[in-house]
């Protein structure tokens, strides 16, 4: 859908985030706060140290994620429910959910116009171990082992019903944002961004029959882990880490509320596979020569 925002001078309080990773990310972000400021926006440019951190992203007009996909993740689940639009300026290698170049960004501040400017409501999911505090992930839950891995036993319910017991080293519960991410290194099926669904994908299963499948994120998911590993956790969104037991039931739903994730419009979300992950472009061979040799 199109949600162009109002000129960057009709901006009240705009929340600037740079990635503590990424070394162009913090001058870049400065940049933004000093020409956000010339133009009577309140900034809140966030550092490790920012007091009240969820408060701030949340009382905002616009959050500016500066950095990779991985610092816009980060923002995303603080942000989930909240009305507030976020867009990622991408000085990363990929930049799949980050989808502004700087330019763009650039252009925005100087007086361009927004209407051709995309807004996304992205489901999140949300997991609980044993009926503990939510956990929310934008991307994907994994099961993980650390480095020494033996096959987990790992029961699956869709629903109320019991669906299937999974022998493998691992399982990754991913969003539709996140069907692009570690499920589709799997072999997972990519899904559209609109769809409330979540993918399910085994990792190295030890039947030919596991499959990914996609089920209705309204059923809702439940499994537990059965397994000798020492180093069992869950990772959320590859950045936080659960531990788990053995025998602890994790639970997964659809998060209450989605993010709103701006892109400039430049590219679809099936554009951005093509450019961003080569989806669907003729292999690039080489020319041969009249004996069938590469030619140089």
């Amino acid at each position: 859908m199109t949600a162009p925002l109002p000129p960057a001078r009709e901006l009240r309080t705009v929340t600037v985030n740079p990635g503590s990773h990424k070394p162009n990310a913090v001058p870049l972000a400065h940049a933004y706060a000093e020409r956000l400021t010339s133009l009577g926006v309140t900034v809140h440019l966030l550092d490790g140290r920012t007091p009240n951190l969820d408060a701030a992203l949340r009382a905002s007009d616009l959050v500016i994620s500066v950095g990779g996909d991985g610092t816009l993740l980060d923002v995303a689940r603080r942000l989930q429910g909240a009305d507030v639009p976020v867009l990622g300026v991408n000085v990363g290698k990929l930049g799949f959910l980050a989808g502004f170049a700087p330019h763009e960004l650039d252009a925005y501040l100087e007086g361009a116009a927004t209407d051709a400017w995309r807004e996304d409501r992205v489901m999140l999911l949300e997991a609980r171990v044993n009926e503990g505090p939510p956990r929310v992930a934008m991307n994907d839950l994994a099961v993980s082992q650390g480095v020494m891995t033996r096959l987990l036993d790992i029961d699956m319910w869709i629903g109320d019903e019991h669906a299937i017991a999974y022998r493998a080293d691992g399982l990754i519960i991913s969003t539709p944002v996140g069907s692009t991410a570690y499920s589709l290194s799997l072999g997972g099926p990519i899904l559209d961004r609109r769809l409330r669904a979540f993918v399910v994908t085994p990792i190295a299963p030890h039947s030919l029959t596991n499959r990914p499948i996609v089920v209705s994120a309204d059923a809702g998911i439940a499994f537990v882990v059965r397994g000798r590993s020492s180093e069992l956790a869950l990772l959320v969104d590859g950045q936080e880490r659960i531990e788990l037991t053995p025998g602890d039931r994790v639970t997964v739903a659809p998060a209450p509320g989605p993010v709103r994730l701006l892109s400039s419009g430049r590219l679809g979300p099936y554009g951005v596979m093509r450019e961003k992950l080569g989806w669907g472009l003729t292999p690039a061979l080489a020319e041969q020569d009249a004996d069938g040799n590469d030619a140089s």
